[in-house]
């Protein structure tokens, strides 16, 4: 069996009352007590258990999937509220060779393309329509893909924006390319910390 290649260290820069979530137990947690406190007064407890089974299943999902984060907007007083998040998971091949077959197939069949000049972030769109515990909501993403150094391209950083949207409501095209426009802003600004 190959080693596996552990993510180095990364930043990115944020709008100000983003905050990153890890995927311990604890971070969880403290993800449901703050949203169940901002639920609370609006009397809604159908839409807070909806809410909190969404995040414990998307919990377990990052967690299975190699996952590394989650940043979400906090909603304070002060941030600009956006509906989308993005997510941080390691990818790696099965058998453990590089993932250039799987980047060719993003350029020929999914439309991707390189986010900047320097050709690092591989980057497609994918629309996901009825959504598991949302069947009402449609998730926009933008997915990034960027080789981890020294792995010889078997290991990469698949970063994913989900921009969510109600199915059965016109797409507000300026919001949809405001969101799009701003992940793309983020993860540009993506760079591996020093002494990862």
């Amino acid at each position: 069996m190959i080693a596996a290649t552990a993510v180095p260290s990364f930043r990115m820069l944020f709008p100000p009352g983003w905050v990153r979530h890890d995927l311990s137990t604890q971070s969880e947690a403290e993800l449901l007590t703050a949203m169940r406190a901002k639920l609370r007064p609006y009397g809604r407890p159908d839409l807070e258990f909806q809410l909190a089974a969404a995040v414990k299943s998307s919990f377990r999902g990052l967690r299975d999937r190699q996952g590394i984060a989650v940043y979400l907007p906090s909603g304070d007083e002060g941030a600009a509220l956006a509906p989308m998040s993005i997510t941080a998971t390691r990818l790696v091949e099965p058998g453990g060779g590089p993932l250039d077959a799987r980047v060719s197939e993003l350029f020929s069949t999914r439309g991707a393309a390189f986010l900047g000049d320097d050709r690092m972030i591989v980057r497609w769109t994918r629309t996901v329509s009825g959504l598991a515990g949302a069947e009402e909501a449609v998730d926009e993403q933008v997915n990034y893909l960027i080789p981890v150094p020294g792995s010889n391209r078997t290991s990469a950083v698949l970063l994913s924006t989900s921009i969510v949207r109600p199915a059965d409501e016109p797409v507000d095209a300026d919001l949809l390319d405001s969101c799009v426009a701003l992940s793309d802003a983020i993860v540009s600004t993506f760079a591996w910390a020093p002494n990862g």
